[in-house]
Formats: structure tokens, sequence, C-alpha cells
């Protein structure tokens, strides 16, 4: 398992952070690749919500299911692909530090049959992408205020 790793400080509080980076609705505002997104039910934050969004990919603009798999709001926001031949596993740990919030950010993709192939460009294009969402959703709840 190929695991990318990304972090980054945002001068907000974890509460702050959690709540935007866990609705599903904003994704594509710090998600460069994602046209829209949605959670049902919208604006629940717990274990088992389902969710799905529109990505730009090599192949193409995909949809992509996803349910929540672990959440402890102002702590921990993690999904998991629920679909296809590639499915992506998010983790986010938020941790207070003097003046704002730490952000800690891995994902990793498991491919099944083809998506193996697949699985790998994902890696290799996360590795570019996750650095440059971090650093939206930072503008975002710094500059732009959430």
């Amino acid at each position: 398992m190929n695991v990318i790793t990304s972090d980054t400080t945002i001068t907000r509080p974890p509460d702050q952070v959690f709540e935007y980076l866990a609705d599903a609705s904003r994704l594509p505002e710090w998600q460069p690749s994602v046209e829209e997104a949605s959670a049902e039910p919208a604006g629940v934050f717990e274990v088992g919500v389902k969710g799905s969004e529109r990505r730009r990919t090599p192949g193409g603009v995909q949809t992509i299911h996803w349910e929540v798999t672990e959440c402890e709001p102002g702590a921990l926001w993690a999904v998991q692909g629920t679909d296809g031949p590639v499915r992506a596993h998010t983790a986010i740990a938020l941790t207070a530090v003097d003046g704002g919030t730490r952000v800690d950010y891995r994902i990793w993709f498991e491919g099944r049959g083809i998506g193996k192939v697949i699985a790998k460009l994902a890696t290799r294009g996360a590795r570019t992408e996750v650095p440059e969402s971090l650093a939206l959703l930072k503008q975002h709840l710094e500059v732009a205020g959430g």
C-alpha cells in the first residue's frame, strides 16, 4: 500500500476546520478535480453517512461513491470508496496547535482487477493534488473565512 501524506496548519480552531472539510458540498471549493459532491443526509457528520462526487480523472469525469468510516468531530474524518475498480481511502486528522489546527491528510488507493493499474496512476496524481488541495483548504478557511 502506497500512502500519500501531506499536512498543513490552519489558523482556525479544529471544530471550524472539521465542519468545513467534512461538508461534502464544499469539496469542489478545495479539491480541484471535484466538480460537485453531496452526502445523504446533508449536514450529518457520523460513521455510515454515504456520499458521492463527480471528479475529473485521467479517464474522464467519474462519479465516485463513498462512505464515512471514522468520525470524531473536530478530530478525525475518514471515508472510503464503495464501488468501482479503484477505491480511495482517505483519513484526515486534526490536532489543536498554538494558533490553530494541524491537518494531517492521508490517502491510499485499493485496486481490484484492472484497478490495480489504475490505482498506481491515481497515486501518482494524488502526490500533486493533495498538497494543492490542502493549500486551497487553508486559503478558504483563512482568507475567505470559510
